[in-house]
């Protein structure tokens, strides 16, 4: 008999062993279920994520100081493997044209080259575009280390602002310099002033 009881117990001990962990795991998946996870920094390519961001070209009478137009912010960061929604608003109306053989009215976004970026597709207030009229062209988002270019053009007589949309993915993280490349500074070059200066015609697309 002694034996027996000691069997039943040791039964009924594995029994509530096994129990007490199917509850333990009950309670972890619960915990898992109702607590999200935070985002990966490495997006999924079934899964992407999608970012907003938005610049504002702002004139020097509007910042005070004529001469020296801004990007407002002029650094915008998002998560590396993002699809990258970027909306320009330009309240420019002057035109810095660009010399005739210059590359910089053209759209650039799909690197073949580094193999970190793509997409660069651009929209002028909704139409599809592939590049601005050289002598149209107002300022430019160029970032060299991306093989990426963004013409923008100048605000149209009549006209308060004109908005790019610039669509694109960036899979390397980095910090990326950009710069204007339409002559929309000072001195004989218009090369100088805003255009030298970070915070101004320079910044940077910090991809995390």
């Amino acid at each position: 008999m002694g034996t027996i009881r000691n069997r039943r117990m040791v039964a009924v001990g594995a029994a509530g062993t096994v129990a007490t962990a199917a509850l333990l795991l009950a309670g972890c998946t619960s915990s898992v279920s109702s607590s999200p996870a935070p985002a990966a920094k490495d997006v999924s390519a079934l899964n992407p994520a999608v970012v907003q961001e938005q610049m504002v070209i702002q004139t020097g009478k509007m910042v005070g100081k004529p001469g020296w137009p801004k990007f407002n912010p002029s650094t915008i960061s998002f998560p590396a493997g993002s699809t990258v929604h970027l909306k320009i608003i330009n309240y420019d109306g002057g035109t810095a044209p660009l010399p005739a053989a210059s590359p910089w009215g053209h759209v650039w976004g799909s690197d073949p080259t580094f193999g970190v970026v793509t997409g660069g597709n651009e929209t002028v207030d909704g139409k599809v575009v592939t590049e601005i009229a050289n002598n149209l062209v107002s300022h430019t988002v160029t970032v060299p280390g991306l093989l990426l270019n963004i013409p923008i053009p100048a605000v149209a007589s009549g006209q308060k602002s004109v908005t790019v949309d610039f669509t694109f993915q960036v899979n390397k993280a980095g910090k990326y310099f950009f710069q204007c490349e339409a002559p929309c500074g000072n001195g004989m070059t218009g090369n100088g002033g805003a255009m030298d200066t970070v915070g101004w015609m320079q910044g940077y697309f910090n991809v995390t």
